[in-house]
This record gives C-alpha cells, structure tokens and sequence, in this order.
C-alpha cells in the first residue's frame, strides 16, 4: 500500500510538472518582428520585460551595429541570459545576473560588425540556462548593411 502511494504522489508530481510545462509553451510570449521598409520609429522595440533601441538603424559593411537591450523585469527563469541572433550565423550571450542580480532595469550594450550588405533582422531574446526554461521573450529591430564607399586618394 505504501509502494502505491508514493508511486502516485510522484506520479501526479511529474503530471503537475508536464502540465505546468505546457501551459507555459502555449501561453508564452510570441516574438515581436520589425516590419521591413517601415518608417524609424523613435520608441525602443518592447515587449513585457525586455527593450531593445533602436529599432532601425544603418551601418556600413565592417563597422558595428550598436543594440542597447534594457531588461525590466527578470522572468521566472533560471539564470537569466540575453541571446542575440544577429541574423548573419552569429549569436552573442550576455549574461544578466553575475553572483547576484541587479535591481532592473539593467541595460546591455550589444554590439555586432556585418562582412556582407544587406537588411537583417537581429532577434534579442530573454532566456535562462537550464534543462527546463520556459519560451524566451524576444524582440527584433532593423539593420541596414551598406556597401563601404570609398573615399578618393588626395
């Protein structure tokens, strides 16, 4: 009889935690994509806890893009850590707590430099590490790669 209690009380444990998993996938936070070609908005891209400015900003082939990243709130993650995709292969990780968290907001200064022109789409996710993290939250901005133009010798 105890062999079949504790075997329930486990097993409703793992069903609570599966049921709290799935919950947690349906309900989570979509990304929020920049619309290409739209006007430059002055407002920083934001969801519930993380901001990313500016939203569109141009830069030339080898020279860095800037994303200052503000985190508002700390998500129930474990170590909670900001992703960035930068659209060309690159990811960059930035950790938000060290020994501690800091009081939010805190802001990050991400920064990427493209070898190609073209339009891309940076994808700034919040996230934990863990084998059991709910969805991230992600925002995304615009940068626009442009050729180098060279300067005529004097």
């Amino acid at each position: 009889m105890k062999r079949i209690s504790a075997l329930l009380l486990s097993l409703s444990a793992v069903c609570c935690l599966l049921l709290s998993l799935a919950l947690t996938v349906l309900l989570g936070a979509a990304p929020v994509h920049a619309a290409s070609g739209a006007p430059e908005a002055t407002v920083p891209v934001a969801s519930g806890c993380l901001a990313a400015a500016p939203s569109k900003q141009q830069v030339a082939v080898g020279q860095p893009a800037h994303i200052v990243i503000t985190v508002s709130c700390y998500p129930a993650i474990p170590s909670p850590i900001v992703i960035v995709d930068w659209g060309d292969g690159s990811l960059s990780k930035y950790p938000v707590c060290a020994a501690a968290c800091p009081v939010p907001p805190v802001e990050l200064v991400a920064a990427h430099s493209y070898a190609k022109a073209g339009t891309y789409q940076p994808l700034i996710c919040l996230s934990g590490e863990g084998p059991i993290t709910p969805l991230p939250e992600c925002v995304s901005v615009e940068v626009i790669v442009v050729p180098l133009t060279p300067q005529p010798l004097s």
